[in-house]
């Protein structure tokens, strides 16, 4: 018992005695990469929790290449820089996407490319979209221009250094970038240094303008660590900067600069749910954008303290060796949900090109601009997170099946649920006579048919004109009422289509009646079906109570008219911190939704505290 007494008495001084000669900073930076890739790992095992995947890969092949296109990229690029993955059947989902035709703004298509460089891909769509959208709208598409640039992509008159004299010439006097006005904006310029990093220690001219941004970045952080944008604290902003940082080697940790009474890091964190995703504002709902800008930033952190290369100078880059020049057909798909089951409708558009802000610059996730013109075919599909109400979304049985509900919502379910068991009985009587008689023919027959009659039972396929009711819900258990108007007066003389009017007036003030727990999207919704108004959300499927975002009414859509363009609401007078999905209404409320071109600034909005 002494020997071994003895042995662990040497083996534990030992310890203490390395320790100690590690010195007290090695122990502390070692302690904050773990600390960090925990973080990273949290939001990692949320994703997977939520897509009912039991390993990365699975989650890769499964949602997120189910979201391919649509809501995939900014995980992919991150899992794809934090370790070697199997990436293709993201890469050819995304490709199929980008294939189909459907019209994009220009930093959308170079976004996906970073997402296809990401993914190990050398897809001409890559140099595609550097020779066509570099500089088409406005500092995000030169900030992602030289992203791929950095990448070793190529394209006519379109290099390193004329991009990059580009973004230098839009600094402000402050140090700061933005989309618009004379001062600069945190998230815009965090995201100019994540693009300027590789050339900050060969370039005098970018050395100076780093510097001077690093500046601004210091005086604008908040005591906490964290920052704030436009006038509201969020971790999306720290993420940004947190990537920008680990993108110039610089470790917001030890660096005096970014070390206030809290750091970055700990700043992104406490915005962290006991789920392990994050929320937009203190003490909010989880929230996808914050949630996925917290990780990439993580793992931009990781990257820098391995001696790795910045987030978006990608690992399974391969440069492709002629440049191609770009051409876009304008295809759209949009997405009607009716019950658990969503239904895909495929449109054709002639469509304007509109701009994809950086997700960062909203309090809820943004996605790629629509437009919806005609109706051509319908399609059942996987669950979706895009719901669409519009007059040529608006599902058409007839157009599915042949057949009409005009007897009413759910009316054609008899006569579809006789076909299944009319073909079931044909073929099972071909079964028959062929010879097949084998009992496990007979069985799969029967489940199939049953399996259809199921899916008819609880669905509904409504037309436009069922849809579309042409009058106010009555209420018999209304607990009040309340008013709303929707308005584009911001752009209503620079509409050219059919559904603005003149004056900017979709909906004149209407007074509808509420049930208790009703939402600002309730009404919203039951507008849209009274009045024949379009309205495309992107927020969780067919619910009004989760993560809901208006992308477009009347055929007017977020980024139709600049980086900061699209939908907001007011609730008497006051701009809400929730979405409207969430905003349960009072009696005598009165709601405004309204078209900004400036995130509200054109609005003069006031904020809820």
């Amino acid at each position: 018992m002494r020997t071994k007494a003895a042995v662990l008495l040497f083996c534990l001084l030992t310890i203490i005695f390395d320790l100690g000669a590690l010195g007290i900073n090695a122990a502390g930076e070692a302690h904050t990469v773990g600390e960090v890739e925990a973080l990273a790992g949290g939001i990692v095992d949320y994703e997977l929790e939520k897509s009912g995947a039991d390993s990365i890969q699975s989650w890769i092949d499964g949602a997120l290449t189910d979201g391919a296109g649509v809501s995939s990229e900014w995980f992919i690029v991150g899992l794809s820089q934090s370790g070697e993955r199997n990436l293709s059947s993201y890469e050819e989902a995304l490709k199929a996407y980008l294939s189909s035709g459907k019209t994009m703004n220009a930093v959308s298509k170079e976004k996906y490319a970073l997402a296809l460089i990401a993914a190990g891909s050398d897809d001409s769509f890559i140099t595609e979209a550097l020779s066509g959208s570099a500089g088409q709208q406005g500092i995000m598409s030169w900030i992602y221009a030289l992203h791929i640039i950095n990448n070793g992509y190529t394209a006519p008159n379109i290099t390193a250094d004329t991009v990059t004299e580009k973004l230098l010439s839009l600094q402000f006097a402050d140090g700061g970038w933005a989309l618009w006005g004379e001062y600069g904006d945190v998230d815009v310029t965090a995201m100019t240094l994540q693009a300027l990093a590789p050339q900050y220690s060969t370039s005098g001219s970018v050395h100076a303008a780093v510097d001077r941004a690093l500046t601004f970045l210091s005086e604008k952080q908040q005591p906490d660590g964290g920052y704030k944008g436009f006038g509201t604290d969020n971790p999306e902003s720290a993420s940004q900067v947190l990537t920008a940082l680990s993108a110039l080697g610089i470790d917001c940790r030890t660096d005096a600069r970014f070390l206030k009474d809290g750091d970055i890091i700990s700043a992104i964190a406490s915005y962290r749910l006991a789920d392990g995703s994050y929320c937009h504002v203190m003490g909010g709902e989880s929230n996808p954008t914050a949630t996925v800008q917290a990780y990439y930033a993580y793992v931009s952190y990781i990257r820098m303290k391995r001696g790795q290369s910045p987030l978006l100078v990608l690992d399974n880059r391969k440069p492709a060796d002629v440049p191609v020049t770009v051409t876009t057909t304008a295809v759209q798909t949009t997405v009607a949900v009716t019950t658990a089951v969503t239904v895909t409708q495929t449109v054709t558009a002639v469509q304007t090109e509109t701009e994809e802000t950086s997700a960062s610059m909203a309090a809820s996730s943004t996605t790629d601009a629509k437009t919806t013109v005609t109706e051509t075919t319908v399609m059942t599909s996987a669950v979706t997170e895009t719901e669409t109400v519009s007059s040529s979304v608006a599902t058409s049985f007839e157009a599915a099946a042949g057949t009409s509900d005009s007897g009413g919502k759910g009316g054609y379910k008899g006569k579809v649920i006789a076909v299944i068991c009319g073909a079931a009985g044909v073929l099972a009587l071909a079964a028959f006579i062929t010879g097949k008689r084998s009992y496990k023919n007979f069985i799969a027959i029967g489940v199939v048919a049953a399996a259809g009659i199921v899916f008819v039972l609880f669905t509904d396929f409504q037309s436009t004109d069922s849809y579309y009711t042409g009058e106010k819900k009555h209420k018999e258990n209304a607990v009040g009422t309340v008013t709303m108007t929707i308005r584009c007066d911001t752009v209503a003389d620079r509409c050219d289509h059919d559904y603005i009017p003149e004056d900017g007036i979709i909906l004149d003030v209407t007074e509808f009646d509420i049930e208790e727990g009703e939402t600002v999207y309730d009404i919203l919704i039951e507008a849209a079906r009274a009045y024949r108004i379009q309205v495309e959300n992107r927020g969780s499927a067919g619910s009004s109570h989760g993560m809901v975002y208006i992308a477009g009414i009347s055929y007017l859509y977020e980024m139709d008219f600049g980086d900061l363009s699209g939908w907001v609401y007011h609730v008497n007078g006051i701009t809400p911190s929730r979405g409207c999905g969430e905003y349960v209404l009072s009696d005598g409320d009165f709601i405004e939704w309204l078209y900004t071109c400036e995130l509200g600034h054109d609005l003069d909005e006031v904020y809820e505290e």
